[in-house]
């Protein structure tokens, strides 16, 4: 027997040994690629490091005083103080804003649907500044209104959307009337807004629907 041939019997099934070799990589690469491609396909997953979480709207992804992501094309604005956020993997998520109170807009529960004044500039304020944003993040308040709305505070690029409502009148700061709700810091900026925007030029929405409403407080 020749020195090739001894080689080639000490060695059997040489195209069996490079698929055993080959195929548990491939199979690796193949589940890696799957995995990175699902991440990009789901982006509510909540799959980011640090203090930064993409939102989801289930009660495991409502992180309550962690800022998280939202896509502003999710986004539904009722008013200048309310939104909506239709999340993919989740139950819609219906949002009232901290540290302020925007003019009321037509709603069923006023007479003739009546709306305050200012009412559709702050709705359309509140549409182009928060829409429009590059990057739109929520931070939630442990716990929601007896509406069952969640209460959190709005960052648009960076920037406390209160404040940003407040300093273009457009809305009236309710930290003295309801505390910082946990967000000291936050509601600290609100207070100050109001402090250089001096009064706003539309009645308080709280006496507008105690107004309209004929609802009265007690004393």
């Amino acid at each position: 027997m020749s020195h090739f041939s001894k080689r080639r019997a000490s060695r059997p099934f040489p195209r069996l040994r490079r698929i055993l070799y080959w195929l548990p990589r491939i199979v690796l690469l193949i589940a890696i690629a799957s995995l990175v491609y699902y991440d990009r396909t789901h982006p509510g997953n909540g799959r980011r490091g640090g203090s930064e979480r993409r939102g989801r709207g289930g009660e495991v992804g409502r992180l309550a005083r962690v800022r998280v992501v939202v896509d502003p094309g999710t986004v539904w604005v009722d008013d200048g103080d309310t939104i909506r956020i239709s999340w993919p993997d989740a139950p819609a998520e219906r949002v009232r804003v901290l540290g302020i109170d925007a003019p009321e807009v037509a709603n069923a529960r006023y007479p003739d649907h009546k709306e305050q004044p200012y009412g559709p500039e702050a709705k359309e304020f509140a549409r182009r500044v928060i829409l429009g944003a590059k990057r739109l993040e929520l931070l939630r308040a442990p716990k929601p209104d007896r509406f069952d709305r969640t209460l959190g505070y709005l960052f648009v690029d960076g920037v406390n959307y209160s404040v940003l409502a407040v300093e273009n009148h457009l809305a009236e700061s309710t930290v003295d009337r309801f505390g910082d709700n946990g967000f000291p810091e936050e509601a600290a900026k609100v207070r100050e807004a109001a402090r250089r925007a001096g009064p706003p030029p539309f009645e308080s929405p709280v006496q507008f629907r105690d107004r309209t409403t004929g609802r009265k407080r007690a004393a």
